[in-house]
């Protein structure tokens, strides 16, 4: 059985999977489901239930958004590196906004591929079309948002907490000698962006400075390994690898 856990003030938080879930839910749904003494308490756990299940990932998400902002306290980083909250935010800044930027018009094309919508395709008085298909294409239309362009708030908490854990990772592997040349030389920002560019293999990185520790900035980032977004069922985007 796999856990997540999440580093926050109070220790680490340990976000049980979905199937470990559903699976104690029902088992205490059906326990419940043979106690006919109280049907008023049977209709409200009953009632509960339901909103355990379409709420439980927002309650995770929950979880993970309030322990998130504390978690940057406990990162550690390369040994005499000292980098305040703020600069691991704009660190971060920089990463996420270049992930927006590279992958835009791959999430765009996905988006219209799911979501968009053509009148040509369709025609209301096609018999081929059953009256269910038509009401989930309906049900689907109505719910999509126009697509203009996908910012870092559509990003789900566990994906902004595994970047921070990428960034750590990273600082780490590259040491302080090569991170500090690269903040004096671009910039906070510049090095998440530099950061997302290296470990995606893109035509832009850390090879573009001339780093006395270039080796060291690009070997770092490489052992990140590539990793995308993608959009999830909710409309919000998501790491491959969170």
């Amino acid at each position: 059985m796999t856990h997540r856990k999440v580093v926050g003030q109070n220790g680490e938080i340990i976000i049980p999977s979905n199937s470990e879930i559903k699976t104690n839910c029902l088992n205490v749904f059906f326990i419940f489901k043979d106690i006919q003494a109280n049907r008023k308490s049977c209709w409200l756990f009953l009632f509960i239930f339901i909103c355990m299940k379409s709420n439980i990932r927002t309650l995770i998400r929950k979880v993970i958004s309030e322990n998130f902002s504390s978690m940057i306290d406990e990162i550690e980083v390369a040994q005499g590196l000292d980098l305040s909250q703020d600069d691991l935010n704009e660190i971060l800044k920089g990463y996420l906004e270049a992930a927006l930027w590279t992958e835009e018009e791959r999430l765009k094309d996905d988006y219209d591929s799911e979501y968009g919508y053509n009148e040509d395709e369709y025609n209301d008085d096609d018999d081929e079309e059953s009256e269910l298909d038509k009401l989930i294409r309906i049900q689907t239309q109505f719910n999509a948002k126009p697509f203009e362009s996908f910012v870092t708030e559509d990003l789900e908490g566990d994906s902004k907490v595994q970047a921070y854990l990428d960034i750590k990772k990273f600082i780490q592997l590259a040491g302080k000698d090569a991170v500090e040349e690269a903040i004096n030389d671009q910039g906070l920002f510049r090095l998440g962006m530099d950061i997302w560019l290296t470990r995606n293999g893109h035509g832009s990185g850390f090879f573009d400075h001339s780093y006395e520790n270039e080796k060291e900035l690009m070997d770092a980032g490489h052992s990140l390994k590539s990793v995308d977004l993608y959009i999830t069922d909710n409309l919000t985007l998501a790491f491959s690898n969170a």
